[in-house]
């Protein structure tokens, strides 16, 4: 992915794209897959910014449980949210799901703009603002899901917001991730895919992918009825 396709440098042109990985003393690495990026103890510095690949974000509790996975993927940013809160420590581990690219910069370009306030600076500062609208959205979103009741709901609603035109949801993780993300376990999430198998109202067709056979069950089951 090009820099300039990226929510972090949009309405930026080359020039001023280069300007910005001057001054947030900018580096792009490269990772293969399965290797740990952050740990749990390392402190923020830096942001991240995802160009090739996609990484998983973890995050355990006392009894080594998930307790939240999320995936990113390229044009993605992660570890601003610590950088920002100057955090001690990040808290959750960081590694790759798949070979990665990926661009870090310093996290006190985004503190303030500099003595010539720059209007690639300040554009560079509102792009980061829109990213955390963004992402507070989304989060909002994962939370209504979350809260809207049993596991069978829950489910239900995921697969009807994730489904294509073609009523088949093609799963971008495992069953013991989809759990995690569902707040439940892996035995339960397949005892409810099972049941909903078993109601007609869906048919699982592989390991990733999952065929909707009666959008209405489960807009039914979704909605509480």
């Amino acid at each position: 992915m090009e820099l300039k396709d990226t929510l972090l440098f949009q309405n930026l042109n080359d020039t001023e794209i280069q300007r910005i990985l001057y001054c947030s003393h900018a580096e792009t690495l490269t990772f293969p897959k399965g290797q740990t990026i952050i740990f749990p103890d390392d402190k923020p510095a830096v942001l991240y910014l995802i160009l090739e690949g996609t990484v998983i974000l973890e995050q355990y509790n006392y009894m080594g449980k998930p307790m939240n996975i999320e995936y990113r993927s390229a044009g993605s940013l992660f570890g601003e949210t610590d950088v920002f809160l100057d955090k001690d420590s990040f808290g959750y581990t960081v590694r790759t799901e798949s070979p990665c690219r990926i661009l870090t910069a310093d996290r006190s370009f985004f503190f303030r703009t500099c003595e010539k306030n720059c209007e690639h600076h300040s554009q560079a500062i509102f792009n980061m603002l829109h990213i955390f609208a963004l992402d507070n959205h989304q989060k909002q979103e994962r939370l209504d899901l979350l809260t809207c009741g049993e596991l069978e709901q829950r489910l239900a609603r995921y697969l009807l917001e994730n489904r294509t035109g073609a009523d088949t949801v093609f799963l971008s993780m495992n069953r013991s991730e989809l759990a995690a993300y569902l707040n439940t376990t892996r035995p339960s999430l397949s005892r409810t895919l099972s049941g909903l198998q078993n109601q007609g109202a869906l048919q699982i067709a592989g390991r990733n992918q999952i065929k909707i056979l009666n959008p209405d069950i489960l807009q039914d089951i979704a909605d509480g009825l």
